[in-house]
């Protein structure tokens, strides 16, 4: 048993370990887990992420091109439970960490009374400007027009592609010649509406989950620099959000935290965040 376990949510589209190897697929859940496990402490820590339902490779039960939101915060609110339930001593905590879409999971968590700590990397509260993160005017409108798109997904070096789906190269007409050996790491994959459409219908209320009574504590980290999710949705999202809460801005970072000065401000803010539930 442990006694603090820290979990990872990943962005999209994105995963945070490779489907077939034993080894992250991402480098801000790698730095992550190095930094916490590290930590020269006398309690025991533990690291733990892993891709949301329908990630290629990762998932037999659930088509990429049938993915939602809602989906990966009931994955969520399950492995903090199974932590919790499995991992944790009596007095065990949990501290959940999201980036970009991840960070979107990580504020909806926020009034789940299923986390310790909640950190948001790149996060926002608007659900309705969240959609052109994600989404540009084309993918938009084929979405309007013919109820889904063409959504792109970056594959890993031997990531199987994603099966019983439709797939693209160029995003805008199908192919059936790939294959596991000949795709390319980027390749486009069908959507359905229904993920685009939770941006909208009120169901994903991110105001509503992290400004009520007795919250967890919320730390934003946001870089100056991100042009993929301004700078304003972070300081919006830790406006709205109660107490107790913290703002770390990073000077000149981007959306991944690319610099690794801007990574080890981003990773002692975590700590401090942390140590304040101990």
């Amino acid at each position: 048993m442990f006694d603090e376990v820290m979990v990872y949510f990943h962005g999209f589209p994105d995963m945070s370990v490779h489907p077939t190897k034993v080894d992250f697929a991402s480098r801000v859940a790698a730095k992550l887990a190095e930094f916490w496990v590290n930590k020269q402490q006398d309690k025991k820590f533990a690291f733990l992420t892993f891709n949301f339902g329908g990630i290629p490779g990762s998932d037999n039960e659930l088509h990429f091109t049938d993915k939602k939101i809602s989906m990966e915060v009931e994955d969520m609110v399950v492995v903090c439970k199974y932590i919790r339930s499995h991992l944790l001593g009596g007095k065990g905590k949990i501290h959940a960490t999201g980036l970009s879409t991840g960070a979107i999971l990580g504020a909806l968590l926020r009034d789940k009374q299923v986390s310790d700590t909640i950190t948001v990397i790149a996060g926002l509260l608007d659900m309705t400007k969240g959609v052109h993160f994600d989404f540009n005017k084309l993918q938009l409108e084929q979405c309007a027009t013919q109820g889904w798109c063409w959504k792109e997904f970056y594959l890993e070096d031997g990531c199987p592609l994603p099966k019983n789906v439709e797939l693209s190269l160029d995003g805008s007409h199908p192919t059936s010649e790939l294959t596991d050996t000949t795709a390319p790491s980027k390749i486009y994959v069908r959507l359905d509406k229904r993920y685009v459409d939770e941006y909208y219908d009120g169901s994903l209320d991110i105001l509503k989950a992290v400004s009520g009574p007795g919250l967890p504590p919320l730390l934003v980290i946001h870089g100056d620099a991100d042009t993929d999710v301004p700078y304003s949705n972070g300081e919006e999202l830790f406006a709205a959000a109660a107490e107790p809460k913290t703002f770390v801005a990073i000077p000149k970072a981007n959306h991944l935290l690319s610099n690794s000065k801007h990574m080890k401000k981003a990773l002692r803010a975590i700590g401090e965040h942390v140590a304040t539930v101990h």
